[in-house]
């Protein structure tokens, strides 16, 4: 069910979709962004044999995370990787922040604390909201978080000109804020245009009655 909802978001995406990737994350290709949230996580599980390019950012945030892979390891296996969000993971080891230099780590270390909210699972459908809105539902989600973790980012570092590293993050993220109010209007319209062609009478069929289906097996088919 799960690999099955997550193909409508390739609908709706004409450049990039979601796919199921390390341990039960969601793969973004559109915002560029690996969703690994809400788990019992207590380390990042990293790929396997390959590298994972054209993903800047890695979200784990409400799991279980103690501590993350040296820098050398995270650029090895994420070569683009800049940002790393660990808030809302209580046991995380606040001493090893310093250790990643090319790497942002965000945290709830030294009391900065801010507010974010949990990103929902893709839920099944329901009588009410069907496959595609589920799935349009829970990406919308993803959409809301990566912009909320831009505001963080913005709330705790104020050097952005004078820090290389968070000056390509400024330029990820301008791209990213660009792409996600357009990609927005689109699943809106596309929405608001099947809320409508569901709700138009003549796209209404019955449901055909159920029909009894006589089979007759040969001595052959039935073995005797």
């Amino acid at each position: 069910m799960r690999s099955a909802l997550l193909l409508f978001p390739i609908l709706y995406l004409a450049q990039g979709y979601v796919f199921d990737c390390l341990d039960d994350c969601e793969c973004d290709t559109e915002d560029e962004v690996i969703h690994c949230h809400n788990g019992d996580r207590t380390q990042l599980r990293l790929p396997g044999g390959t590298r994972l390019r054209g993903f800047p950012v890695i979200g784990l945030t409400y799991n279980k995370i103690v501590t993350l892979p040296d820098e050398a390891t995270l650029l090895a296996k994420f070569p683009d990787l800049k940002v790393v969000d660990v808030e809302r993971n209580p046991d995380f080891d606040c001493t090893t922040v310093e250790n990643y230099e090319h790497i942002k780590i965000v945290s709830d270390c030294f009391k900065n604390i801010t507010e974010i909210s949990k990103v929902p699972k893709l839920f099944r459908p329901t009588k009410e909201c069907d496959v595609s809105c589920q799935a349009s539902k829970h990406y919308a989600k993803l959409h809301e978080y990566v912009l909320s973790l831009w505001e963080i980012l913005k709330d705790k570092y104020d050097n952005f000109d004078l820090d290389s590293t968070l000056r390509d993050i400024q330029e990820f993220f301008t791209m990213v804020v660009k792409k996600i109010n357009n990609v927005g209007r689109d699943i809106n319209n596309r929405l608001e245009a099947a809320k409508a062609q569901r709700n138009h009478p003549k796209q209404v069929t019955p449901m055909p009655e159920p029909n009894e289906v006589s089979i007759t097996l040969t001595e052959d088919e039935t073995g005797i």
